[in-house]
């Protein structure tokens, strides 16, 4: 497992903070995460992610800012050779004992590092998977590394809290102790944005109403009705969004899909 050591960049600082914070504060966001992404809440954004990324088995893939490896264990069991990277050294333990755990014989390595300048040759990948980690990041310097990674032809996902969702909006402004003070939701713009760096990218949202479904996973028992509304209120987003398109601003998720 390799060890970051901060770059002479303009955003060491930035970067340092982030994983001084991921290493002694992250803890506060293990249970609340396991509330909000336990499946099945995400499995649709994964699985449409997933499919749009033309995965064979035996490939090897790039799961770039894994996290707790909630993904990095759906890879491996896919039987890909996945490499999995983080700024945090207590993400890489919990991914690396998650998949060692429930995935006995899979191909998986950890290594430390900056999303934005990660230590592979260029073209290492044609399959580049990410969840949450755009928005940590400066879109002009991710969108170019992760060119940079990709082969030409090479696709890449994802999944990004957006900015205007009107309940988590006011989650972020009630609960600051939960995130980095540097993190920062995107828009559809930057999505966009980051999307035209590349030869093809498409640009989803997900979940309007379907996060009302949560006050039924808080009831004792209440996991199956939760996950009934929840599949119920995800078909509904999706027509509100092909009917009225500026919905999607107010998604609490987005998802951006690239060719290189």
């Amino acid at each position: 497992m390799n060890h970051f050591n901060p770059a002479q960049d303009p955003r060491k600082t930035i970067i340092t903070s982030e994983r001084k914070w991921h290493e002694e504060k992250a803890h506060r966001r293990f249970s609340l995460d396991e509330f909000l992404y336990a499946l099945p809440a995400f499995e649709q954004v994964v699985h449409s992610s997933f499919v749009f990324l033309q995965m064979s088995p035996g490939e090897m893939v790039l799961d770039m800012g894994c996290g707790e490896g909630k993904e990095t264990l759906q890879l491996a069991q896919q039987g890909l050779f996945v490499v999995s990277t983080d700024l945090s050294l207590l993400q890489l333990c919990r991914a690396r004992q998650r998949v060692q755990k429930s995935a006995l014989g899979a191909q998986a390595c950890f290594v430390q590092a900056d999303a934005e300048r990660l230590p592979f040759a260029s073209g290492s990948f044609r399959i580049i998977y990410g969840k949450a980690i755009l928005h940590h990041l400066e879109i002009y310097l991710s969108a170019q590394e992760i060119k940079r990674l990709l082969r030409r032809g090479g696709r890449a996902t994802f999944a990004e809290p957006l900015a205007h969702h009107p309940l988590f909006w006011l989650a972020r402004q009630v609960t600051p102790q939960l995130r980095t003070k540097d993190e920062h939701p995107l828009s559809f713009s930057e999505l966009r944005r980051f999307g035209a760096y590349f030869s093809h990218s498409e640009v989803e949202g997900h979940f309007f109403l379907s996060p009302l479904s949560y006050l039924f996973r808080m009831l004792p028992g209440g996991e199956s009705l939760f996950r009934r509304i929840h599949a119920f209120l995800q078909r509904l987003d999706k027509r509100l969004f092909g009917i009225f398109s500026f919905l999607k601003e107010l998604a609490w998720y987005g998802s951006i899909k690239v060719v290189r």
